[in-house]
């Protein structure tokens, strides 16, 4: 029996900077950053706005999921002086994060 992608959805806080970043993954070794956020609330509900487009069936490709980063941008934290928007995630991280929850 072939085994199913698992699809990752994320929240991860950044204790430096105390932003949170939004992540998914919809294949393996394969992870997308979606937006960063000044609080966890506006985080989780990015993070529940792509699974209720990944349940409507919107979300089937890497393509796709550029679409929805897009329409979302305007709700991502702006970069300001106090706090610039960090850069998108290193491989190396990414692995440290997803691959436990993979196994």
């Amino acid at each position: 029996m072939a085994r199913q992608n698992q699809v990752i959805a994320v929240v991860i806080k950044q204790y430096g900077t105390g932003l949170y970043r939004t992540c998914v993954s919809l294949e393996r070794d394969n992870v997308t950053f979606l937006s960063t956020h000044k609080d966890e609330r506006s985080a989780n509900e990015t993070i529940s706005l792509f699974w209720k487009a990944y349940d409507e069936g919107q979300l089937k490709t890497a393509e796709d999921v550029d679409t929805f980063i897009h329409s979302i941008r305007p709700r991502s934290t702006p970069q300001t002086d106090n706090h610039p928007v960090p850069p998108p995630m290193p491989p190396m991280a990414a692995e440290q994060v997803f691959l436990p929850l993979a196994a």
